[in-house]
């Protein structure tokens, strides 16, 4: 079987895929990515049907809930296709109701002659750790943050507390925190950045 770049896609760790010029994704690594959305039920309202095709030739962006999330990592993105920055590697968190996982994502050019067209965008798990349950990770993820939505840190997956408060005037602390300080149930979260992570974000690598 003649190699090409599909076999090596598969062969990768975690969730990999190769962007385009324009952040479009147009190859993804089929094991993993099966596997992974096998063991994880979609929060997001724009996930895809749970086939790697469905996602071909569209925005990574697109799968990235929370306006700040999803500008701030098209601008690092796009950094490393203009060579300001040689790559982009971020460790986050991605938890299931009763799984911590900690997770390391990461953004690579591919040299095409004199310049680059392409990323390598790959997604590993670090570690996992079984732990009661915790039923924000399992709640349903709005497109766009807002400050009267339950806010997780996209990066640490700390809360905004109190819900509600403007971005000066809340705390941002552990899930658990969460419902020993009287927090509800919520039918709706979105994603953000707490002031910490996104000063290590704007960090040169």
């Amino acid at each position: 079987m003649p190699f090409t770049h599909q076999n090596l896609l598969d062969a990768m760790d975690g969730v990999a895929m190769i962007l385009d010029h324009e952040l479009r994704i147009i190859g993804v690594g089929e094991p993993n990515w099966q596997r992974f959305l096998d063991e994880n039920r979609p929060q997001a309202p724009s996930a895809c049907n749970g086939s790697s095709a469905s996602v071909l030739n569209r925005p990574v962006t697109q799968f990235i809930a929370g306006n700040a999330v999803r500008s701030t990592f098209a601008e690092l993105f796009n950094s490393v296709l203009s060579g300001a920055r040689p790559l982009v590697q971020i460790d986050y968190r991605c938890d299931a109701p009763n799984l911590r996982r900690d997770m390391r994502l990461s953004a690579r050019p591919i040299q095409t002659g004199d310049e680059v067209r392409h990323l390598l965008y790959q997604s590993v798990m670090l570690s996992a750790l079984q732990r009661p349950d915790i039923p924000l990770f399992g709640i349903p993820v709005a497109d766009q943050e807002a400050e009267d939505i339950l806010t997780l840190c996209a990066i640490c997956a700390r809360v905004a507390w109190p819900v509600g408060a403007p971005s000066g005037a809340r705390e941002w602390i552990e899930p658990p925190e969460y419902y020993r300080r009287g927090g509800g149930e919520v039918s709706l979260i979105s994603h953000g950045f707490c002031e910490r992570c996104f000063a290590r974000l704007q960090e040169d690598e």
